[in-house]
């Protein structure tokens, strides 16, 4: 299905290839929503007779095609930086972090220039074909994670067919440490980004050793429980009581004690799910809980619909 969907996208890629016209890539922000666009020129042939006798005589047809610049829908954003050194594409649906695209180091100026343009590229890439799925009305629930036995890696899929491989130089936008953990938490995040209502618990194919995601130890110094909230959009930009602006969709929390700065695992204890927070804020107020996390922390674990769960906090330490 996929390659139906995304035929016109495929054939200007393997023309590009055969005629070695460079592809311009360019990923820009507008105001409220940044939006990546891909404008090509291409010249393809069209037509080409099945006759030998037609073919050797050279009589074929040839189209100059000229498209409009394509933008990916409003629900995806593609946005290039530095961290850490290294420079990275982020995959962001629905303002959400999803995919991180990471360089193999770059020196130089000219170096950096290439690097953000390959980097852009291969974000593009993987963003328009889901996004061709999303228009298609693709079902969310066919999105998934396989083990490639023939790489011995892990891929997500979209109907069945190779998205992208989830490794050192394409990421899960809020890492674990654990690829197999990493792939399938990516790929319900995209699962439940556009509209699924249930998460894969299994990676198919995956040796019995890896299908499950682990548990990782990150050296907790002390555990607690009870009820978790969060807070987002009204909140979005004001100051926190650690004086940081409060980002929505950046994996924080507000905790009524824990030092500023503090790193905690929140596991949603009804479907296992992790993610690793940093304390940069006060409460919550209400009676019984014992953490407020950001919009975007509450989505990585599938809190965000319910508004509320139980979860298990773990401290880490230094």
């Amino acid at each position: 299905m996929i390659q139906n969907l995304c035929r016109s996208f495929t054939v200007a890629a393997v023309v590009l290839t055969t005629t070695g016209m460079p592809l311009a890539a360019s990923a820009e922000q507008t105001s409220g929503n940044a939006r990546a666009n891909l404008q090509e020129t291409v010249e393809v042939a069209v037509d080409q007779p099945n006759d030998a006798a037609e073919a050797a005589a050279g009589d074929l047809d040839s189209a100059r095609l000229e498209p409009e610049a394509v933008e990916l829908s409003n629900l995806f954003r593609i946005a290039a930086h530095s961290l850490e050194g290294q420079r990275i594409a982020v995959l962001h649906v629905d303002d959400l972090p999803v995919l991180t695209f990471v360089d193999q180091g770059a020196e130089t100026d000219a170096a950096v220039k290439a690097t953000d343009d390959e980097l852009l590229l291969r974000a593009e890439t993987v963003a328009r074909q889901i996004d061709a799925f999303y228009q298609a009305e693709g079902d969310p629930h066919e999105i998934g994670v396989r083990w490639d036995e023939e790489i011995e890696g892990y891929a997500l899929t979209l109907d069945g067919e190779k998205l992208v491989l989830i490794d050192e130089l394409t990421r899960y936008a809020n890492p674990t440490g654990q690829l197999n953990a990493d792939a399938l938490q990516a790929a319900n995040r995209l699962r439940n980004l556009l509209g699924a209502s249930e998460d894969l618990t299994e990676i198919e194919g995956a040796p019995a050793s890896t299908a499950v995601v682990p548990q990782v130890n990150w050296g907790v110094v002390s555990t607690f429980s009870g009820t978790a909230s969060w807070y987002g959009p009204g909140f979005h930009g004001r100051q926190t009581a650690s004086g940081e602006r409060f980002n929505r969709n950046a994996m924080t929390a507000a905790h009524r004690t824990l030092p500023f700065g503090t790193q905690v695992v929140v596991t949603n204890v009804s479907n296992n799910q992790q993610v690793v927070v940093r304390i940069n804020d006060r409460g919550p107020f209400s009676h019984g809980r014992v953490i407020d996390l950001s919009e975007g922390a509450a989505r990585e674990i599938g809190l965000h619909l319910a508004g509320v769960g139980t979860v298990r906090v773990e401290v880490l330490g230094d």
